[in-house]
């Protein structure tokens, strides 16, 4: 290494020159901030992942409580009301989506009232119940 000579006071001083200082980035400290930027991405693509999901999931049930509420709707409405004890299906769309409606009718204390409950899922689903709706109809 090349000495220089500094004087002080009249004094020399022989000092050694600085090592030069590379510019930039070490192999280990990219690899390190790669990986701390991988897992951030990761972590944030499976919360994206789990919100999307949700938002079907949310989606589905909410178009279905609609289907049960409009089914509920349409036995009130009949001329002539179901009978207690009777069962029947139907199919109903919202949305672009398929949905199987099943309403049930039981007898009520109130000779003038029968119970209605609307159970709802996807026609092209595993069977898996989105909603409920429970009204009371007018017996005829």
């Amino acid at each position: 290494m090349p000495t220089i000579d500094v004087s002080l006071r009249g004094k020399v001083i022989a000092a050694k020159a600085a090592p030069k200082r590379p510019f930039g980035f070490s192999l280990i400290e990219v690899l390190v901030a790669t990986a701390i930027l991988a897992t951030g991405l990761i972590a944030a693509s499976r919360a994206a992942l789990v919100a999307t999901n949700d938002q079907g999931i949310l989606r589905d049930r909410t178009l279905a409580r609609w289907v049960a509420h409009n089914t509920l709707a349409e036995i009130r409405l009949r001329p002539q009301q179901a009978q207690a004890g009777s069962i029947f299906s139907q199919q109903a769309q919202q949305s672009g989506i398929e949905f199987t409606a099943t309403a049930r009718v039981a007898a009520t204390p109130s000779p003038i009232f029968s119970r209605v409950e609307v159970t709802v899922a996807r026609s092209a689903g595993d069977g898996q119940i989105l909603a409920t709706a429970v009204g009371f109809s007018a017996r005829p």
